[in-house]
């Protein structure tokens, strides 16, 4: 029963993130802002990073609530926007560990449930899903 209701809670916990189910902001009107071909939400801004080899990665939270990434090209060309799904009410934000390697680190947002939410980026530039972050906010609702 304990394993089941687990599994239950995390079923929740990215059904919340991702937007399904009602979100927990009221609608307001929101300022659009246009960068590199994408419209995002001016009051979240863009967060940009540096990874080991000088590319440039940035993160915005879209019209569409979900958080978005770009990164450049050593010839200066930028790959285009990739959604990272979630849903965000609040600026992205990134963490560093200690590891010593920029290519390292997680990015986290807060979703329409009112918790922090993560994803790990690897060394090898592959994601985690996202995840709720107790570490941030013990008092999450989905926080045991």
């Amino acid at each position: 029963m304990r394993r089941f209701r687990s599994a239950l809670t995390a079923v929740a916990a990215l059904a919340a993130f991702a937007g399904v189910g009602v979100a927990a902001a009221p609608a307001q009107a929101a300022t659009i802002c246009k960068d590199k071909g994408i419209n995002y939400l001016c009051q979240y801004g863009i967060t940009t990073t540096k990874l080991d080899n000088g590319t440039t990665q940035e993160f915005v939270v879209g019209t569409d609530h979900a958080v978005w990434t770009n990164w450049s090209y050593s010839d200066g060309n930028w790959n285009g926007w990739v959604s990272m799904a979630g849903w965000a009410q609040s600026r992205v934000s990134i963490g560093r560990s200690s590891s010593g390697t920029l290519n390292y680190f997680t990015i986290n947002a807060i979703g329409s449930d009112g918790n922090y939410w993560f994803r790990q980026r690897f060394t090898n530039g592959q994601w985690s899903p996202w995840q709720v972050s107790c570490n941030v906010s013990d008092t999450g609702s989905l926080c045991p």
